[in-house]
């Protein structure tokens, strides 16, 4: 399978947006500068203001990149939850699908009488004494904590 490109377009965006901010940021200092001293620091302040907006510009655009891309690549803008209730019991499933082909899978169920949640199969929790109504709570709650350390420890 292919790998997932990133795309730069935030990047390129802010680099475009933090050229024409830093212009009218060297105008406004030219219009701050005393007239006898205008002809000597308009280049020097436009200079200044379109390279300072145009780095800033472009670092926003780039982190924006990084973080579409870290969302896209761990799967986290797509997790589909499922809920389950029927005669043996019931369960909360969130599953999404992480870049290359590596599905990921969060249940909230009763084990063994204690509410328990299991991450790819592994149980990452145990709640206690179950109570369906709080379980979409702690479910939720749960999935929150496990995409962050995945967004946290992702390293591309």
């Amino acid at each position: 399978m292919s790998d997932l490109q990133k795309q730069s377009t935030s990047s390129t965006t802010g680099l475009l947006v933090g050229l024409m901010f830093g212009f009218l940021i060297g105008l406004a200092m030219f219009k701050a500068t005393p007239k006898s001293e205008r002809s000597d620091a308009f280049p020097y302040l436009v200079g200044l203001g379109v390279l300072f907006s145009t780095y800033a510009g472009y670092k926003i655009g780039a982190f924006n990149d990084h973080e579409h891309y870290r969302d896209e690549y761990l799967g986290i803008k797509n997790i589909r939850t499922n809920y389950q209730n029927d005669e043996n019991g019931w369960a909360i499933q969130s599953f999404w699908k992480q870049h290359p082909d590596k599905e990921n899978s969060l249940v909230t169920t009763v084990l063994d009488g204690e509410m328990v949640t299991i991450f790819n199969g592994l149980v990452l929790i145990v709640h206690g004494a179950s109570n369906s109504r709080s379980a979409d709570k702690l479910h939720e709650e749960v999935k929150k904590d496990v995409v962050q350390r995945l967004k946290d420890g992702f390293i591309r």
